[in-house]
């Protein structure tokens, strides 16, 4: 998985989360029931996007400190390691990676229902 593949499941996850599909389910059944007035409907789809967006700027520090590092790593590393070791350093790196967004998408996602 690349950088950008990492970058991308992590929007992903924001933008489908299904939590907020299942709210905007029954809003919209409320919406056809005429339980909820169309204004009340736009505002929780604006304050929903409005959210979305938040976390998803919050993915980009974390993700540009992540390629400063294996920037930095590349070049410290070129050149002294094997290909056994560099394939495998690349392997856990990758696996951090992954790690780091899922631990920022949790905190995220705590710090969420923490303001609610």
């Amino acid at each position: 998985m690349t950088e950008n593949d990492i970058l991308f499941t992590g929007i992903e996850d924001i933008l489908f989360d299904e939590e907020q599909l299942d709210h905007l389910k029954i809003l919209i059944k409320k919406l056809y029931n005429n339980t909820v007035t169309p204004k009340e409907f736009k505002t929780f789809i604006l304050k929903q996007k409005a959210n979305s967006l938040k976390r998803i700027f919050g993915l980009f520090p974390y993700y540009i400190k992540q390629i400063k590092i294996n920037d930095s790593l590349r070049q410290y590393t070129e050149g002294s390691l094997n290909s056994d070791s560099t394939n495998e350093l690349q392997e856990k790196n990758k696996f951090l990676e992954q790690v780091g967004i899922r631990v920022n998408y949790l905190v995220n996602k705590l710090s969420k229902k923490l303001q609610d």
